[in-house]
């Protein structure tokens, strides 16, 4: 992943503005951000420490340090070895870095381990998140990464239309899942951006019931919910299927929703607080008798991960800019009957919201 040469210059920046000594990232989207580096999370030391002042330093467990070199621009990498006690290689690496009492971010996801072998380092420290600098950093998207975040719509897309052409009836859940992450593998997508969920009858209830062994049967609703990653970044796409055969029922929530789907992406734009496309969904929905039926936020970042900022809440005042991307994905839910969701990704432009994905709203009946 190529990554601009002006983020670690804006991180420390903002370091600065905010009077932080340091960040330190362990593995997680946040360092593949900053600097071009992942890897799932693991029992060992892997820390990306970036300070205010001078270039960042990589602390990495010598299985890696091959890894690290080649896919980071970042020449200081510190290796610490199997048989070594990797707080050492850390005490001294901070106390280089931050001598004295010092004011740290770490990560928001970092494990309790690593902050606590963080706090044992240095003492006297105050530590808070990274999300007070990296938030406003990720949220606007630069036109390359919306790019990317285009090719894994596509690839989102794509398969949505060749799923339609399957017989599902029969068909477990799971496998339906299976089928829809095999078609994304198929269009180029590196892999699974989270689980997909596909949830069928009294199952699509459920908002984030996940693809379990219930088989789809004639007339059932299906929720589908599933994205992939190209070079990194996430698509998430959510549409409503019906197996063989619509009732009216299903027919006229799955039109509320739509509607609201859309009066919602027509209210997103520049200078638009989250909460007022938040409540553009609800009120169509409310409207039309299913108020407490929709039961989640409206919608959700989108970038490296699948969930971040900015989140489109009723209670966020959050006033959008042009270049975030965010979900659109109101929904109806039934106990013991039926759910519908749809679920676009948009970019806020200069007058209001591209979307990202463009396989049709419709209600498809599927064989």
């Amino acid at each position: 992943m190529e990554i601009p040469t002006d983020r670690v210059e804006k991180a420390q920046r903002l370091l600065a503005e905010q009077n932080y000594d340091l960040l330190v990232l362990f593995p997680s989207s946040n360092m593949l951000y900053l600097s071009g580096f992942y890897d799932e999370p693991m029992e060992r030391m892997l820390f990306f420490v970036l300070p205010r002042e001078g270039g960042p330093v990589f602390l990495v467990p010598e299985l890696y340090e091959g890894q690290v070199k080649e896919e980071t621009p970042f020449p200081e990498v510190r290796v610490w070895k199997d048989s070594e006690d990797p707080r050492k290689l850390l005490q001294r690496t901070l106390a280089e870095l931050a001598p004295g009492a010092a004011k740290v971010l770490v990560d928001d996801g970092m494990w309790a381990l690593f902050l606590l072998m963080l706090r044992e380092a240095l003492p006297g420290a105050d530590f808070a998140l990274s999300s007070r600098i990296l938030n406003t950093m990720r949220m606007r998207k630069t036109p390359g990464e919306i790019r990317f975040l285009e090719e894994a719509g596509a690839v989102a897309d794509e398969a949505f239309e060749e799923v339609i052409r399957l017989n599902i009836e029969g068909m477990t859940e799971l496998a339906l899942a299976s089928a829809i992450e095999e078609a994304m593998r198929d269009r180029g997508a590196d892999k699974i951006a989270f689980e997909t969920l596909v949830a069928s009858g009294p199952n699509g209830a459920l908002p984030h019931h996940r693809a379990g062994k219930r088989r789809i049967e004639y007339g059932d609703a299906v929720i589908l919910d599933y994205g992939c990653k190209i070079r990194g970044y996430c698509s998430d796409i959510t549409r409503t299927i019906v197996c063989k055969r619509a009732t009216k029922e299903i027919q006229a929530v799955h039109d509320i929703v739509n509607s609201a789907q859309e009066k919602a992406v027509q209210a997103a734009g520049p200078g638009v607080a989250a909460r007022t496309v938040d409540r553009s969904a609800r009120e169509e929905i409310t409207k039309e008798g299913y108020g407490q039926r929709f039961i989640h936020r409206t919608g959700h970042g989108i970038g490296l991960e699948a969930h971040e900022q900015p989140y489109i809440t009723e209670s966020n005042a959050l006033e959008l800019q042009e270049g975030m991307a965010f979900s659109v994905e109101p929904g109806i839910y039934l106990p013991g009957k039926f759910g519908v969701r749809i679920e676009d990704i948009v970019v806020v432009a200069q007058t209001g919201a591209e979307r990202l994905n463009r396989c049709s709203h419709a209600l498809q009946v599927v064989g």
